[in-house]
């Protein structure tokens, strides 16, 4: 594509096919397992469009997308569009009476979604008269099945709308901006010029698709040539995930959030990584960008950089204006640059004339790439998009509500909000909006909601005045989860009996009290630290957080903590103690205490000690020795711990889990054979035929060949260890097969969050199969179950599954004194599992996170602390007792 003045504001559709005929055969999309060509992506982009349109889509009508980043994903906003329909994101992270409302207010008719948001989302948006609309799945039949020769797509004007973003409104509830395609042909020319991006370049589709930034990772580098790059959903082992991105796909185009931005270049100079060599554009667009980081920025860059501070609200589409410093620039504040291509900027007085340079007014935007208005809300609309006299002829502007001037050089100098706006993050949130949320909780009289921030890190405060109730401040921050997104939800509270008023009867903000007095989210229960390494992560939470105090049981992410906040831990990690934390293992261990032992039963982690101390660390391991034993035909592997002084008269048999959870489990089962063993235990795991390094047929492990398997465990322990008395420790369904052995069989058996129903398992697992072959996140495209049925992480016969299906613990029996449970944190919020554990004689319940059903967590390392010591406790006191 040339870019000239002259480019038509045409539909993107016409655009797309433009460049398609240009470049059939190159590569659109980069995904982790493969790439699409732009004839390949178009073909999806028909096939998507063909079954909106046998489903009943017509021109106009409003379409729902509750998808990951994905490669289908940009298809379907390509085939949406290609019916002169309008395409809606709908972020499966935000609650869903908060989607329910988009749904209803953009009277949305179909709602095309990745199929593991069906159950928790979709079955609450479709169906009813509340939500007379129909969700079909994002996969394969889609494109598989539809009929591409019958379809046929309208003439789109360039007033027709291309896609409706919603953001936070000052009314309580979220508002739609409505984008026309005149306005995004607008922004993609405007974008292409000012980046100079071209066919070669691949971009970073980083973004989540209900932030407008996704906007402008997609559809520029389109209508080039170039190639998108989407980023995985998975985390990554590595401590620097986006560097990793980077160089792994080749990535050349980056376009950033100024806070994850300003966090990556810190991460980069803690961990003394340079800027990826592959990168030639960085776009940072969001909030305030510090100058310091980008002297940091320039320090780390190896080669040249095309460096851009963009600024611009959606009503913009996009982006509005761009500052790209020269080596010349040593300002105090970064501008925010002059208008893109066929923008218009200008500077405002109370009267709506034209300030001259150096004057501060209200800053307004002109030009064709301004939104049609707000959906359904003429009012707003009206209020926000103006039409007045500009230097003798009539224009219509956006109203920004910025406080801006015009420097010598033409630049803009941003000065700030001129209302109660916030800027978080890459959000623009109305604290009206929080504050209507808040009201509806029970004893709130009154709120406001605003910000403060240190170090140039912003989080949201909230003042409550509740009179004389006693509202907590974790009780007010659930409600809110439940209500708003996640980044609405502040992190700070401030109560008041009631607020001081203006003589004009207004809250007094002068008077509020000052941020340092706010609390924060938490349970009761503050517990503080013990081991060196938590009083380290305490102080570094404390630090990062800047909150007084921190107990070694809270959430980092329910005190405030963010992703952002993530890569700052890390890096110090490294920088202070030289330890590689990845982000993905922060996540799976938010509290101190998990973190701490997570951080302690790493390999390689034995750190502040001498070589003295590595030997006397060294002589309390066991002798660990390999081996195997014959059962039922088949050769199993095994590991024998042998404690260096055996004090014990028991051995202990680990049993695992099967399919993923045996993978998710190894390492904790492994780390706990070594803690047992130090209290004295031999102790053996072993792989169940067909599984791990056993021999054997996969699909042919059944209930009765794990117990066969389990009873020769016992059998070969205690022929190794000569000892008599033998108990189990069984993790999720080992715990099951545990469970229903005959009495005999185990001294005591511990179950740790066993399976209570083998079909409930199996459900869960085949869910989590199903998203791996369709989340693309192992896979460049959606793929079939094909010809073998395989349930994530384990081959499936007719037989094996209603073998594993039919086994169950009856909610209503007790299984008596030999048995303890051990269970983590949410391990079934079933009502028959609450019956289940009240009829168990001994229960222990630990604040360790397995999230077993969690499809966050599937594939994430996990800490056990609690577990561990409740397992070794449990045997101590038996070896008292005897």
């Amino acid at each position: 594509m040339t870019t000239t003045e002259h480019e038509a504001l045409v539909a993107f559709p016409t655009l797309w096919s433009r460049q398609l005929a240009q470049t059939p055969d190159r590569t659109a999309v980069i995904a982790e397992d493969g790439t699409l060509s732009y004839a390949e992506l178009d073909a999806m982009a028909v096939a998507i469009a063909a079954r909106l349109k046998a489903s009943g889509i017509t021109a106009g009508d409003c379409v729902g997308m509750c998808v990951d980043r994905s490669p289908e994903a940009i298809a379907a906003m390509i085939g949406i569009m290609k019916l002169g329909a309008v395409f809606v994101p709908l972020d499966p992270e935000y609650p869903v009476d908060r989607l329910a409302y988009m749904v209803g207010d953009a009277a949305i008719r179909t709602i095309l979604g990745h199929p593991h948001y069906q159950a928790s989302i979709g079955k609450n948006l479709v169906g009813g008269e509340a939500a007379p609309c129909e969700w079909i799945d994002c996969e394969p039949s889609l494109w598989l099945d539809a009929n591409i020769e019958s379809v046929s797509f309208p003439s789109i004007a360039p007033d027709d709308l291309a896609y409706i973003m919603y953001t936070s409104g000052s009314t309580g509830k979220p508002k739609g901006v409505e984008i026309q395609h005149a306005a995004l042909a607008t922004y993609c020319y405007a974008d292409i010029d000012c980046y100079k991006i071209n066919q070669d370049d691949r971009t970073l589709q980083f973004s989540t698709l209900n932030f407008d930034i996704a906007i402008e990772e997609i559809f520029p580098p389109l209508l080039t040539g170039g190639a998108v790059v989407v980023r995985p959903r998975g985390r990554a082992n590595e401590r620097n995930e986006l560097s990793t991105l980077v160089n792994r796909f080749g990535v050349t185009a980056i376009h950033l959030a100024t806070a994850y931005w300003h966090q990556w270049v810190d991460l980069m100079v803690a961990t003394g990584e340079r800027i990826p060599p592959s990168i030639g554009l960085m776009i940072v667009t969001g909030e305030k960008v510090s100058v310091a980081h980008y002297r940091r920025w320039q320090q780390l860059c190896d080669r040249d950089v095309l460096w851009c501070n963009a600024y611009g609200p959606t009503e913009a589409t996009v982006s509005a204006t761009v500052f790209i410093p020269d080596d010349q620039f040593d300002a105090a504040n970064m501008p925010i640059g002059k208008p893109m291509k066929r923008y218009e900027a200008f500077v405002l007085d109370d009267q709506r004339r034209v300030l001259d340079v150096g004057e501060t007014g209200q800053l307004f935007l002109g030009g064709p790439a301004l939104a049609k208005g707000y959906h359904n809300r003429p009012d707003l609309t009206d209020a926000a998009f103006i039409r007045t006299e500009i230097n003798g002829e009539m224009r219509r502007l956006y109203r920004t509500g910025d406080v801006a001037r015009f420097l010598p050089d033409g630049n803009i100098d941003f000065g700030g909000r001129l209302d109660h706006q916030i800027k978080l993050g890459s959000y623009r949130i109305e604290p009206a909006e929080i504050e209507a949320v808040v009201n509806e909780c029970e004893s709130v009289l009154e709120s406001l909601v605003s910000y403060d921030g240190v170090d140039g890190k912003k989080f949201l405060i909230a003042y409550l005045a509740v009179g004389p109730a006693q509202v907590s401040a974790n009780e007010v921050a659930s409600f809110l989860r439940q209500k708003l997104p996640a980044y609405m939800v502040p992190a700070r509270y401030v109560f008041l009996d009631s607020f001081p008023k203006t003589i004009n009867g207004k809250i007094d903000r002068r008077r509020l009290p000052p941020p340092a007095e706010s609390v924060v989210p938490r349970d009761d229960s503050y517990v503080a630290p013990q081991t060196p390494m938590q009083r380290y992560l305490v102080e570094l939470w404390q630090d990062v957080l800047h909150l007084p105090e921190i107990g070694i049981h809270d959430d980092f992410f329910l005190l405030g903590g963010s992703s952002l906040l993530v890569t700052q831990i890390v890096a110090r990690l490294t920088t202070e103690k030289n330890i590689e934390l990845p982000v993905r293992d922060f996540f799976a261990n938010p509290t101190v205490a998990s973190a701490a032992r997570h951080l302690e039963q790493t390999d390689g982690q034995v750190t502040n000690g001498d070589d003295d101390d590595i030997l006397v660390h060294r002589h309390h391991l066991p002798m660990i020795d390999a081996d195997y034993f014959t059962s039922d035909g088949d050769r199993l592997y095994a590991v024998r711990y042998s404690p260096r002084n055996r004090s014990s008269q028991r051995a202990i048999v680990l049993c695992h889990s099967i399919g993923h959870e045996y993978a998710r489990g190894y390492r904790n089962l492994q780390q706990l054979a070594i803690q047992l063993c130090k209290a004295g235990h031999e102790v053996l795991r072993f792989d169940y035929a067909s599984t791990g390094n056993s021999e054997g047929d996969c699909a042919k492990l059944t209930i009765d060949r794990m117990r066969q398997n389990l009873a020769d465990a016992k059998t070969f322990l205690a022929t190794r260890s000569g000892v008599e008395c033998i108990s189990a420790v069984g993790l999720r369904f080992g715990a099951t097969i545990a469970a229903t052995m005959p009495r005999e069989t185990f001294d005591s058996v511990v179950m740790w969050d066993p399976v209570l129903c083998g079909e409930q398992f199996l459900s869960t697992t085949d869910g989590f199969h199903h998203a791996a072959l369709t989340s693309l996140t192992r896979f460049n495209q959606v793929r079939s179950r094909g010809a073998i049925d395989q349930s994530f992480g384990q081959v499936m016969t007719t037989r094996k599954r209603n073998s594993l299906g039919a086994i169950h613990l009856d909610p209503t029996r007790t299984l008596g004194d030999s048995f303890t449970i051990v269970l983590t944190d949410r391990w079934d919020e079933s009502p028959s599992a609450a019956t289940w554990k009240s009829n168990q004689t001994h229960v222990i319940e630990t604040r360790d996170v397995a999230a077993w059903n969690d499809s966050r967590y599937t594939e994430s390392a996990f800490s056990s602390p609690e577990s561990f010591q409740a397992i070794t406790k449990h045997f101590s006191d038996a070896e008292s007792r005897q």
